[in-house]
């Protein structure tokens, strides 16, 4: 008898080298995605002494209530609590300087228009624990950075003379509550034609009175600073 001689379809491996080929069409589209998406997985550069960095930040009270903040959200929310929040813009400053403790920085206040102060200030102690803050920190990172002002009490004692002579209200103010108070670099008397330099506003709050005279300080507790881009 004739061996029947037994042909192999040549479409019998047609599958297997169809899924071959989309496996290996896969495997090309997921290289593809992957390159892409790489960038957005790389870890961002840290903070480092020197560069310039462009911050949010809230400037909290010693008790956590926000005092000035470029959160519009955080700005609404407080208002509708009753308490009065400044609104200012960004703020760029350089990682890790230092100032005199004494500095005041004059921050601009967009929102509410506040006449007679030349915007809000920020006292070195406090801009140079921020900047100190934001070493290591990348961008897009919060975090809530303490103010240290050492031996500085950063209080003043007023009569009810004094008191009222720079317009607050001695006999209506009570412990605990926040005032206005008008900081300026040269807080020397002008003489002839000089002109008064307007003053910075800082909020001070009332932490002692008694029938003759109140204690007002200016001690502030914290900023809750996110870092947003490292420009230099």
């Amino acid at each position: 008898m004739k061996k029947t001689q037994q042909k192999t379809s040549k479409d019998d491996n047609a599958p297997w080298m169809k899924w071959a080929y989309v496996g290996i069409a896969v495997l090309v589209a997921v290289a593809m995605v992957g390159t892409y998406l790489a960038p957005m997985f790389e870890k961002k550069a840290a903070a480092q002494v020197g560069n310039m960095a462009v911050i949010d930040y809230t400037v909290l009270a010693e008790d956590g209530r926000p005092l000035i903040t470029t959160d519009q959200n955080l700005l609404e929310s407080e208002y509708k609590k009753g308490n009065v929040v400044l609104l200012t813009q960004r703020l760029e400053m350089p990682v890790g300087g230092q100032v005199s403790g004494e500095n005041i920085a004059v921050i601009p206040v967009l929102y509410p228009e506040i006449s007679g102060f030349s915007g809000f200030g920020l006292l070195g102690f406090e801009t140079n624990a921020i900047s100190v803050g934001l070493v290591g920190m990348r961008p897009g990172e919060t975090k809530t950075i303490s103010f240290s002002y050492g031996e500085n009490e950063l209080a003043m004692n007023l009569s009810e003379e004094d008191a009222d002579g720079i317009g607050l209200n001695f006999t209506g103010t009570e412990v605990g509550e926040f005032v206005p108070l008008g900081l300026t670099a040269s807080p020397d008397i002008p003489l002839g034609n000089e002109t008064n330099e307007s003053p910075a506003l800082r909020f001070g709050k009332v932490t002692a009175k008694n029938p003759d005279s109140m204690t007002i300080a200016h001690r502030y507790g914290s900023a809750r600073v996110t870092l947003g881009v490292i420009t230099g």
